[in-house]
């Protein structure tokens, strides 16, 4: 009921459950024997880990599965309850500044939860800033151009993160998505 922080580390191996014929994807930090990693995604963090898999700075990444031992978890209050949060995706990068960490949460805004989780993410991102380059929520929506793309609310931007930290409804976090990613 009262979150704490707690060193998140990873252990040397993980259990991730994959159907037999889960597609195959590249640089993430854990590898089957054969040097590969399976796993179904769904459509939208399939896509968002493509769009960040074509950047040449990203060396690895982790799909952050709920509610395991080794799972990244963020705290959120909703209707006065604290629940966790498992972002979907945890992605490395590197550049002349050394290794960044990012952590990107995709999701669907016709869920209810949408304005509690991005008051959770940037109550996390104010408190934890310095330990990660990007805090990103993601939603798919269509461009000014007609076609479908991803729009990211990026918890890092401090003028951002007061707007999403004074959201109460989707509809004010939907208003600020319009504003701000």
């Amino acid at each position: 009921s009262v979150p704490k922080d707690i060193p998140w580390s990873l252990p040397e191996s993980i259990d991730f459950r994959r159907s037999p014929k889960a597609p195959v994807y590249d640089k993430h930090l854990y590898l089957e024997d054969d040097d590969k990693f399976r796993g179904d995604l769904g459509t939208w963090e399939g896509e968002v880990l493509q769009e960040e898999l074509a950047n040449p700075s990203v060396i690895g990444w982790l799909r952050n599965v709920d509610r395991k031992p080794w799972s990244l978890e963020i705290p959120y209050e909703d209707a006065g309850t604290v629940k966790p949060m498992f972002p979907d995706l945890v992605v490395v990068r590197q550049d002349e500044r050394g290794f960044l960490f990012d952590i990107l949460e995709p999701h669907d805004p016709s869920l209810n939860d949408n304005a509690a989780k991005a008051v959770g993410l940037a109550k996390f991102a104010e408190k934890h800033w310095e330990l990660f380059d990007r805090i990103q929520l993601i939603r798919k929506k269509r461009g000014d151009d007609g076609m479908d793309h991803y729009f990211r609310l990026d918890m890092g931007n401090s003028a951002v993160r007061k707007k999403v930290l004074a959201v109460t409804t989707n509809n004010q976090l939907d208003q600020v998505f319009n504003a701000e990613a």
